[in-house]
C-alpha cells in the first residue's frame, strides 16, 4: 500500500500537467511552464488569473486524492484482506503516507536549489503539515467506504461526500499557501487546517471502528 501510494505521484504528476494545460487554454492570458492544450485554446477575455489559479487548485486537490483512492483501490481494497469497515481508512492513510513520502522528497530536492537553509525549512514544513494533510484527507475518503461497506446502496453517495470533503479540505489547505505572504502568522494559518483535518480523521476512525451492521 505504501509503495503504490508513492507510485501514485507520477501519475498525479502527469494529470496535473494535464489540468493545468487545460485550464490554460482558456486562460486570457498565459501561464509560464503551463502550455495550452493546442487544439483548444478557447481563450476567454474574462477568465484571469484568479480563476486561472483557483481552477488549478481545485485540479490538483482533486488528482490527488483520487491517486491516493486509485493506490488503496486497485491493491488492498479489492483483496480479501478489506474484510472490516475501519480496513478502508487503515489502507487509505497507509496509500496517503507513501504519497506524502515521495512528493516531500520531490519538494525538498527541488528546495535544495535555493540553499540548504531553504531545504531545512521546506523539509521542516512537508514533514509535518503537508503529511498530516494527506493523511486527513485520505482517512475522510476512507470513512466514506467504511461507513458504506455494510450498506453497498450508498457506497457511491458516501464516497462521494468522503471526496468532496477531502478535495474542499486540500484546496482550503493549498489556496491558502499560494495566497498568503509567508510568516508567522500564515503557519499558524496552516497549522490550523491541519488539526481541523486531524481530529476530524481521529473521530470518524472513531465511529468507523464502531461500525456494524
Amino acid at each position: 500500500m505504501f509503495l503504490a501510494g508513492a507510485a501514485m505521484v507520477v501519475l498525479a504528476v502527469l494529470f496535473e500537467k494535464t489540468v493545468c494545460s487545460i485550464n490554460n487554454s482558456f486562460y486570457a492570458g498565459q501561464a509560464a511552464n503551463c502550455h495550452p492544450v493546442d487544439f483548444l485554446l478557447l481563450r476567454v477575455p474574462l477568465y484571469g488569473t484568479f480563476a486561472f489559479q483557483l481552477l488549478n487548485i481545485i485540479g490538483f486537490a482533486l488528482v490527488e486524492e483520487l491517486s491516493k483512492a486509485g493506490a488503496a483501490y486497485f491493491t488492498a481494497l479489492r483483496s480479501r484482506f478489506f474484510d472490516e469497515p475501519v480496513d478502508a481508512m487503515v489502507y487509505m492513510v497507509t496509500a496517503a503516507l507513501g504519497f506524502a513520502a515521495l512528493e516531500n522528497v520531490l519538494f525538498i530536492s527541488q528546495s535544495l536549489k535555493a540553499g540548504v537553509d531553504q531545504s531545512i525549512i521546506v523539509s521542516a514544513f512537508r514533514f509535518i503539515n503537508a503529511s498530516l494533510l494527506h493523511v486527513s484527507t485520505s482517512s475522510m475518503v476512507g470513512a466514506g467506504l467504511a461507513f458504506s461497506f455494510f450498506h453497498r446502496e450508498k457506497r457511491h453517495k458516501e464516497l462521494f461526500w468522503g471526496i468532496f470533503a477531502a478535495t474542499l479540505l486540500h484546496v482550503a489547505y493549498n489556496f491558502f499557501i499560494i495566497n498568503s505572504t509567508w510568516n508567522a502568522k500564515t503557519q499558524i494559518g496552516i497549522t490550523l487546517i491541519v488539526i481541523f483535518g486531524g481530529g476530524a480523521s481521529l473521530i470518524l476512525f472513531e465511529r468507523a471502528r464502531r461500525e456494524i451492521i
